[in-house]
Parts: structure tokens; sequence; C-alpha cells
């Protein structure tokens, strides 16, 4: 069975992973515009001055460990969703979309997390970011997790939020204890605060009727990330509602007009651009990820052979968020455990170490 893997982040690398672990006997090529694989939970900590190839791993080394194929190159969903075959540059018997997310549409002046992803200069300038004025826009994980790198280092913070809390996708224990926190550590949260524009070093906003402006040497724009497109999947993993792509009339008889090309039981997807049926974890976490590209490589195993999957089921075990070089805030099971301190940091290490050592081989995701 020849597999195509549409992007390489975590869950397109937990799917190659497990296909590999499987001894399937299965032919994988993975498809990605950048040559390496980024720990992107990890990549607030380019803020505290650490080097970015601390957090990535070039692809050709996970291929080779992993025994895959690595094509360096972009794809786009929507063509490949006309024509896999002229997309993909090939046939094959499955396709995994696996290209998560996205920063939204960036502001002018601005950085974005894609931006310290892929431009080398801006790396360099958030590595080496003190002393100044840091506006940094959205209150979810990543956003409070820079601010909070930033304060570190000496620059004054300011955090900007445009719903009534920090880590509004959470319990409200977890964005209370943030907020403690960042009051602690002089980062200027400000609640109810919807990012207008930046020029000529002033943030520019809107508080209910009121306009708001602040003064920055450096805006951080993330404000949360996009899934387009997304799709829905059954709880094996399979998209749902794709038809198979079809010819211009009498370009090919109808008996070869879907040949090569992938149908409903052919598409699968995993990461933040999927939504899974049934009562497994759906967020936009690399947890999620990673256990959404094993759950579809065990789909496709299975298919292949003939045999019924399994439902994807897997639960929620909990999150942590950093608060810095020396905290982090999270929980364990239920929202509702929430804690801090140096215990919550021991768990957030120990969450990167995990994932550190199932790149290395491990395995540690049974």
């Amino acid at each position: 069975m020849k597999v195509a893997i549409v992007g390489g982040g975590y869950a397109g690398i937990a799917t190659a992973i497990e296909l590999h672990k499987l001894k399937s006997g299965t032919t994988v090529t993975l498809f990605d515009g950048r040559d390496r694989h980024q720990k992107i939970t990890q990549w607030h900590k380019l803020a505290r001055g650490e080097e970015p190839a601390k957090y990535e791993i070039e692809f050709r080394e996970l291929a080779d460990r992993f025994n895959f194929r690595f094509v360096h190159k972009t794809i786009n969903v929507a063509a490949l969703l006309k024509n896999p075959i002229a997309e993909l540059g090939g046939n094959f018997d499955a396709v995994v979309v696996a290209q998560g997310s996205h920063s939204p549409v960036q502001p002018a002046g601005v950085v974005t997390l894609d931006a310290l992803r892929d431009d080398v200069n801006e790396k360099n300038r958030v590595k080496n970011l003190r002393n100044r004025h840091v506006s940094v826009i959205g209150g979810g994980p990543t956003g409070v997790q820079f601010a909070f790198e930033f304060a570190a280092r000496g620059n004054k913070v300011d955090l900007y939020e445009a719903r009534d809390r920090l880590l509004p996708t959470f319990d409200h224990s977890l964005g209370q204890t943030a907020l403690k926190a960042a009051a602690a550590h002089g980062i200027e949260v400000k609640l109810l605060t919807e990012f207008l524009r930046f020029e000529n070093g002033t943030v520019s906003g809107k508080s209910g009727d009121h306009h708001v402006t602040g003064e920055a040497d450096y805006v951080l724009f993330v404000p949360g990330v996009r899934s387009t497109p997304a799709f829905t999947c059954d709880v094996y993993g399979r998209v749902e509602g794709l038809v198979a792509p079809r010819f211009a009339a009498g370009t090919r008889s109808s008996a070869q007009q879907t040949e090569g090309y992938p149908t409903q039981q052919k598409f699968y997807a995993a990461g933040d651009n999927s939504y899974f049926s049934g009562r497994g974890l759906n967020t936009k976490s690399a947890q999620a990820a990673v256990r959404k590209g094993q759950h579809v490589a065990r789909t496709l195993v299975a298919d292949a052979k003939g045999l019924p999957p399994k439902d994807y089921t897997y639960p929620e075990l909990g999150y942590f968020v950093s608060l810095g070089p020396k905290n982090a805030v999270g929980y364990l099971l239920s929202q509702k455990t929430a804690f801090s301190g140096p215990a919550a940091l021991f768990m957030k290490e120990a969450i990167e170490k995990q994932y550190n050592l199932y790149l290395a081989g491990l395995n540690v995701y049974p």
C-alpha cells in the first residue's frame, strides 16, 4: 500500500512513525513545504534566547529513522482534492491530510507565529529581544507563554486579549492563575480589548466603545490559529463527504474516471485540520494531533487488511502552559484540578521530553 501524508507537523509525523511501528509493509511518502519538523509547542523558548535548531529536526533524518520518503513540497489542498495524482506527482492508495493550523491574516507591522517559524531574521530578532516594549496580541497558550518569556528578559510587556480572561478556552481557574502570575511579573494584561492595528510604534485597539492606544517596539500577533480547509471524519479518521474527482466528459472512459483517485474510504485526515466523530479528544493541541495521527495509521492498516478498525476514543490526559522559565499552570485529567508552581513546571517539561524521546524512536505513546 502506498500512502501519501500531506504535512509534517505532529499529526503527520505521528502517522508516519506509527505506520513504521506497525510493520505493515506500507510505502510512505511525506510532503511538507518546510525541510524541518518543528516542535512548535516549545517555540516560545526562542524568546528565552535559545536557538531554533534545538526545537527542529530535519525531515530527512526522521525519514531515515522511520523509513519514509520525504518530498520538500507545499501541497495545495484545494488542488489535491480536485486532482490528487497531479498535485502529488504520483498515484497513491491513500492520502492523509495533516496540514494542521496556520496563523490568521497578518496585519501590517506585526509578527506572526508562521513568520517566527520561517523567517531567519525574525527568529534572531525575537531571540535577542531585551529591554524593549513588547505587545503580545492573543491571550491563549501561545500568547501567554511568549509574554512571560519576554518579561523574564527585562522587556515591558502588554498582553491583549479580546475575551474576558486569559486562556479563555480552558477552565476559569487556569486563566485566573495566569492573570495573577502576569501581575507578579509586571505584565499588563488588557482584557476585552480587540487589536485593530500597529502603526508608527503605536498599538491601536478597541475596548467596548472606547478606543485604546499603547506604545510598542515589537508586536507579536498570536490571536489563535485557523484550520483551512477543515475535514469532518468518522470515528476511524476517514474523511466524510468527499466525492472522487471527475474528468471532463470524453477525456477518459467511465471505467477510468476515478482510477487512482482517493474515494471517501481512501482519504483520511489528522491533526488540527480534522474533527473526528465520537467522544475522542478533538482539541487543537499536540496531544490530540499525535493521537489522531497514530489512530489514522492503525485505521489505514486495518482497511488495507479488510479488518474492522477501532473507534477513536482517546481521552484528554491534561494540558500545561508555561508561565516563564520557572513556572507553569495546567491540569491532569480534569480542568477542575488545575495547579501551578514547580509541580506544573515539572509536568510541562516532562511532556516536552516525552515527545523528544518519541522522535528518537522510543515507544512512549502506546
